[in-house]
């Protein structure tokens, strides 16, 4: 998740959480979505077991920006780099959707915060198993986020070896 008050990087972090009882080490690569990072986002996509594609839930340029990159370029590229791999929705910053002062900016010029239940229509528009949303600033749904994310990668990932497990037997 890319903090607006910071420059868009392609970063790094590791994050631990636990799945029953068993302890899993996510390592989470911040692609962002400016142009300067096309080339160096497919790298990121080897080996991947889960995309969560993040926005900012007051920022509506972010949003458009995720349904223009979305359709043009991240589908194909996950589609092609890690076919199969689940796809979480993030609407992130949610506690600024309360914030009275980015509420008369936004409505000033003619826009608005975007809404949980836009969010749960562009998961099915962009075909994302799941739409969670967060607040990083309150660590509000931020864990469960991790959480079904790895819950959602471990059941592709079985999924996945069972299927090719099965092809491989076909053939003999």
């Amino acid at each position: 998740m890319v903090d607006v008050g910071k420059p868009p990087y392609s970063g790094f972090a590791l994050k631990e959480t636990f799945q029953r009882g068993a302890e899993f080490r996510l390592n989470i690569y911040d692609t962002a979505g400016q142009e300067d990072y096309d080339r160096l986002r497919p790298l990121s996509y080897q080996s991947a077991n889960m995309v969560l594609i993040c926005y900012d839930v007051t920022c509506p340029s972010s949003y458009d920006n995720l349904l223009i990159k979305h359709i043009v370029q991240w589908f194909p590229e996950v589609h092609h780099f890690c076919h199969g791999v689940p796809i979480i929705l993030v609407g992130c910053k949610t506690d600024l959707r309360k914030d009275k002062v980015l509420a008369k900016k936004l409505w000033s010029s003619g826009q608005n915060p975007i809404t949980y239940i836009q969010g749960e229509e562009t998961k099915m528009k962009i075909n994302a198993e799941l739409y969670l949303e967060c607040s990083a600033k309150y660590k509000e749904n931020v864990e469960d986020i991790f959480k079904e994310a790895t819950k959602r990668a471990i059941a592709a990932t079985r999924k996945s070896r069972k299927a090719n497990w099965k092809r491989f037997c076909a053939l003999l």
